[in-house]
């Protein structure tokens, strides 16, 4: 249910030296600037595969056997395990690099597809998520009415920069913490998700989800999605001294007309994040 694309065919749009750099360079992509080998030839107009950040490279496919000595990690996929090396930003003589880029026939393609197009599952990438910390046994996957947590990077919007200008916004920050999706079906049952996953109705997440009352908020066909930040989590980079839950996102199911045959969608409403979570 995810609009983003972990991998897809980009234009390079510019080549950048590095100061007293004899073997790298800077490739600009959409938003986002790449360093890349010398050696790969790139020039402006060419069309590669850009991999985001986030992107598992899986070990058992051979495309990406080099770069499994830069470090692995394992994450579950259904019943599975997979394990890869994960793309991080990273900062190469003092520039940093956001992504991948690898050439189309690198990949396998014989041909070269339309700018923009999406080739993840192409590519057998999988978008890293950090094993669960909170605990909850996995009852079934993600069937909550909303979409799943994780959207598109403004950087990959540029050919949308000059709309996104004209719209109104309030700037927000990005917490690193474990995804969490809370909902209340059409019986008044409530639901917890992961990213990927139902959760069991005791899990951790539904117990902090309670502790901070964000079921009470909810009526049928409504969703809240939120970020669980706090000890334990990511490294608990915003150093909390216990866990709490940041939103990001409220939805709600409303009836379409007659013309759609009665069916039903779900929109995001307005929100903003200044609710009272400081604990209770």
């Amino acid at each position: 249910m995810s609009s983003r694309k972990l991998v897809s065919v980009q234009e390079i749009t510019n080549i950048e030296p590095i100061e007293g750099a004899d073997r790298i360079e800077v490739a600009r992509v959409l938003g986002w600037r790449v360093v890349v080998g010398k050696d790969m030839g790139l020039k402006p107009g060419d069309r590669v595969a850009y991999f985001e950040t986030d992107s598992l490279l899986p070990a058992y496919d051979p495309r990406y056997k080099s770069f499994q000595a830069r470090g692995q990690k394992t994450m579950m996929v259904g019943a599975k395990e997979i394990t890869g090396h994960v793309l991080r930003t990273m900062k190469l003589r003092g520039v940093y690099s956001q992504g991948l880029i690898m050439r189309l026939d690198e990949l396998g393609f014989r041909y070269t597809p339309a700018v923009g197009t999406d080739i993840t599952d192409k590519t057998n990438v999988l978008k890293y998520e950090e094993p669960l910390p909170m605990g909850g046994a996995q009852i079934g996957r993600f069937d909550a009415p909303c979409s799943k947590s994780d959207a598109p990077r403004l950087q990959t919007l540029t050919d949308y920069w000059d709309e996104i200008k004209t719209l109104k916004a309030t700037p927000t920050v990005k917490v690193d913490g474990t995804s969490t999706t809370l909902s209340m079906d059409e019986r008044g049952h409530v639901h917890v998700y992961s990213r990927n996953w139902e959760l069991d109705p005791m899990s951790a997440n539904m117990r902090l989800a309670k502790r901070f009352q964000l079921d009470k908020m909810l009526w049928p066909g409504m969703a809240v999605q939120f970020e669980l930040c706090g000890p334990g989590i990511q490294s608990n980079r915003l150093k909390l001294p216990a866990q709490r839950p940041f939103i990001f996102a409220v939805w709600k199911t409303i009836a379409r007309s007659t013309a759609t045959n009665g069916r039903r969608e779900c929109r995001i409403l307005p929100y903003l994040n200044s609710m009272n979570t400081s604990g209770h």
